[in-house]
């Protein structure tokens, strides 16, 4: 379950940061796309054993995280520039776990690093 958490944690990061507010400009309209590692959707975590599982977050600050046959969910939040995930219930073996992104490489995906050191990949999940 601590994995589940760590994907969770991973993808709420991703989910929870805030978008940008952009200022109307007079000369030109100019649309710019968020970054793949910024806003809610849902992703492939991949750890550094190879096990794959998938996170999705939402608009409202909640995530859903599977790796294998286990599920969690929670909320997510940004701190200091980091996504914080937070799982339901108050089992200690489950803490919040906040994780940083590195930006986006060629490919589409990045890595989101623990405070705790873990560094899991992170990609858009292919669409169905």
């Amino acid at each position: 379950m601590k994995r589940l958490i760590i994907a969770t944690a991973v993808v709420a990061l991703a989910a929870c940061a805030e978008p940008a507010t952009e200022e109307a400009t007079p000369v030109a309209e100019e649309t710019t796309a968020p970054a793949a590692n910024e806003g809610p959707g849902t992703f492939e975590v991949t750890y550094a054993d190879g096990s794959v599982g998938t996170v999705t977050t939402t608009e409202e600050g909640t995530f859903t995280a599977i790796l294998g046959d286990e599920t969690g969910s929670g909320t997510v939040t940004e701190q200091d520039g980091k996504l914080c995930f937070d799982p339901e219930g108050d089992d200690p073996e489950q803490p919040t776990r906040c994780w940083t992104n590195s930006e986006v490489g060629e490919d589409g995906s990045w890595t989101s690093t623990s405070d705790d050191g873990e560094t899991v990949t992170v990609r858009p999940a292919p669409s169905a």
